[in-house]
């Protein structure tokens, strides 16, 4: 019922435009009152609260925002993805908020958090996050400038603002909240030999949601198929995994290996040449590092997901209800309400797979 009231007033327009008001209104003042009291901040901080592959997709405007501005650039990000931003940037400008600062499903900070932007003394704020936790962390900030993306909602707390439009390919997405006033700089990725022989391969056979994964006992049966002529590996985290899978892999003399946290998930994908997985994070990371990937696509765009790079390849098993060219995901939110079946990961069988991988990657 609470769904159906939800969808019922964001197809009223007058609603929609009475909200709008009332939020332009609040936040208009509430942002001129802090404006009043800005002191002389000093610093930059991009606040991009994301969790693994999303951070990726941000290197390329967050070392826009650094090119641009040649001082110091600080990063306020989500507790699980300092170490991915170490990957590029200082460590000691990279501050990461404590989970316990989140609540409500991380969809909000609380003031202790809003105590660490405080601190850093911001002359300027640029929010590449685009959601409702950042405005919980910079809504009251006394920073001279604001830039940034969110929903349309919260236009009025920005001095320069962009709506978020998530039809973008997902490094556009970031670089978009930006361009118009911070000119865009290429990042190059990690270069890679590019017939170097793959010896180590690595397989992580989970994503962000449920309907992104091909599943893992078909993983399992494509570990199979080229544990003889490769060293196959399996890289679990803290994803549950029966006992029983662990002895099938024991007994059939199939490698696995358990993550404790991002900086272990990092330093096993610097040890290998080709990795294979979901489109997930670690193929993101895998992909920065200059690492060869092989993803697998399902209720999710490849276009605009896919990592950078002529290296990494992708299959995905096209049916009715895929995302069409211009959409980022398909029509049920990419799996996570009303699909029945999951139909794209569950007809794309073994032997297409390990084909594909076979011809067109190994």
């Amino acid at each position: 019922m609470e769904k159906s009231l939800t969808k019922k007033i964001s197809k009223n327009r007058l609603i929609n435009l009475l909200i709008q008001i009332l939020f332009d209104v609040v936040l208009k003042i509430i942002r001129s009152f802090n404006k009043l009291f800005s002191k002389n901040g000093i610093n930059v901080c991009v606040v991009s609260i994301h969790k693994l592959g999303d951070s990726i997709f941000t290197f390329e405007a967050i070392n826009s925002i650094k090119n641009f501005f040649k001082n110091d650039v600080y990063i306020l990000c989500h507790y699980n993805a300092e170490e991915i931003y170490k990957l590029f940037h200082p460590q000691d400008k990279i501050i990461p908020i404590p989970k316990e600062y989140f609540h409500f499903n991380d969809r909000y900070l609380d003031s202790r958090a809003r105590k660490i932007l405080k601190l850093l003394k911001p002359r300027i704020i640029i929010d590449l996050t685009g959601v409702m936790t950042s405005i919980s962390l910079i809504f009251t900030s006394k920073a001279k400038r604001i830039i940034g993306m969110n929903r349309k909602l919260f236009r009025s707390l920005f001095d320069d603002f962009v709506e978020i439009n998530t039809n973008l390919k997902s490094l556009e997405i970031y670089n978009n909240a930006i361009k118009d006033i911070i000119p865009i700089k290429p990042l190059i990725f990690n270069n890679y030999e590019l017939y170097k022989p793959i010896k180590k391969i690595l397989i992580f056979p989970f994503a962000g949601w449920k309907s992104k994964e091909w599943g893992i006992g078909k993983f399992i049966r494509l570990a199979e198929k080229i544990n003889t002529d490769y060293d196959v590996e399996f890289v679990f985290d803290s994803t549950f995994i029966s006992n029983e899978i662990y002895q099938y892999l024991k007994e059939n003399n199939i490698k696995y290996s358990i993550t404790k946290n991002i900086k272990e998930l990092i330093e096993k994908i610097k040890s290998s040449d080709l990795i294979i997985g979901n489109d997930s994070g670690p193929v993101q990371i895998a992909a920065f590092l200059g690492k060869k990937t092989f993803s697998i696509f399902g209720p999710t765009n490849p276009k605009h997901h896919l990592v950078i790079g002529n290296k990494n390849k992708f299959i995905q098993k096209k049916i009715s209800c895929s995302p069409k060219e211009n959409e980022r995901i398909c029509f049920t939110d990419g799996g996570k309400s009303g699909c029945p079946s999951f139909e794209c990961m569950n007809l794309l069988t073994v032997n297409e797979v390990f084909n594909f991988l076979k011809t067109e990657v190994l």
